[in-house]
């Protein structure tokens, strides 16, 4: 009986989650050694008109440093910690560029859950221009 019960107060729950989904973005960076790699979470485009992926949508911390990555595993690892799973990856060519991605996803209630304690630098600039008003 009481498994009954709390069968019927899990189900409620799991029906409102929903699979958000983030691309991770690697390319070679132009001048230095390693990758530039950038998340896409769907909410703006994340390629520049100058050929190449844009820099708001890398990684920062509550201070608003930009997070390095090793490596795409090494990105991998920061959203598996955060909560995110591993889906596909694939390569592609832009401008001439190899492009490395990686889907991940999230069930969530909403995406403001999904995205919660990711911050991009993007996001970043937001939240400090909304609290200046």
């Amino acid at each position: 009986m009481i498994l009954c019960i709390g069968l019927l107060f899990f189900i409620p729950i799991q029906l409102n989650a929903r699979k958000y989904f983030c691309e991770i973005k690697g390319t070679n960076k132009t001048l230095s050694a390693g990758l530039k790699i950038v998340f896409d979470f769907g909410e703006s485009s994340v390629y520049s008109i100058w050929n190449g992926l844009k820099s708001q949508q890398k990684m920062v911390d509550e201070d608003g440093k930009e997070i390095d990555f090793n490596s795409m595993v090494d990105a991998a690892n920061y959203m598996s910690e955060k909560g995110w799973n591993f889906q596909q990856a694939y390569t592609s060519f832009y401008e001439g560029n190899v492009i490395h991605h990686w889907i991940f996803y999230k069930e969530a209630d909403s995406q403001e859950e999904a995205g919660k304690g990711i911050i991009t630098k993007e996001t970043y600039k937001q939240k400090q221009w909304s609290g200046r008003n």
